[in-house]
């Protein structure tokens, strides 16, 4: 008799870590998933940013141009 608890005892055990592990196991891949979205929405970001960088680089090499044309106006005036 004292056997079949002993047994009982030890299938409940390994019920209660299966499935313990199984809910940890859940919300790991629950945490992926969104980090996976959110990985996805920073490649967006990082694509969008590189032609706003790009845009800025021509916005100032025009600028350069300008105050240099400015500077060339201010030293022919003195």
């Amino acid at each position: 008799m004292l056997q079949w608890i002993i047994v009982a005892a030890l299938i409940y055990v390994i019920y209660y870590l299966i499935n313990k592990h199984e809910k940890k196991v859940d919300e790991l891949n629950k945490l992926i998933e969104l980090n996976r979205e959110e990985i996805l929405n920073n490649r967006k970001k990082i694509e969008e940013n590189k032609q706003k960088i790009s845009q800025n680089e021509d916005n100032i090499k025009a600028n350069r141009e300008k105050l240099n044309l400015n500077q060339d106006i201010i030293s022919k005036l003195k």
